[in-house]
């Protein structure tokens, strides 16, 4: 396993449990075939929470230090210069 793979393992096991019961709700309510509506609003919330998770990690890189010591922007100011990652990185990083 790489860095990549292992450095933020604590990260993952705080977000997992969080995702996980988000996932078994659709599944549930899909195997209860529920109104197709039921569904869409929990992978909506799927959506939401990982678009809050990835928000929240960048916000927690800009506070404790990713180079931007010297610029004078709040921290939200600086996130919204992010772009949005849609697709993954190349594997070859470390």
């Amino acid at each position: 396993m790489t860095e990549r793979d292992t450095h933020f393992q604590d990260t993952a096991d705080f977000f997992f449990p969080e995702i996980s019961k988000r996932f078994f709700t659709m599944y549930a309510r899909i195997l209860e075939q529920r109104p197709i509506q039921e569904i869409d609003a929990i992978e909506d919330e799927i959506r939401t929470l990982i678009a809050q998770f990835v928000y929240d990690v960048a916000y927690h890189a800009l506070e404790y230090g990713c180079g931007f010591e010297t610029i004078d922007w709040s921290t939200t100011e600086r996130i919204s210069e992010i772009p949005d990652l849609d697709t993954w990185p190349p594997t070859t990083v470390e």
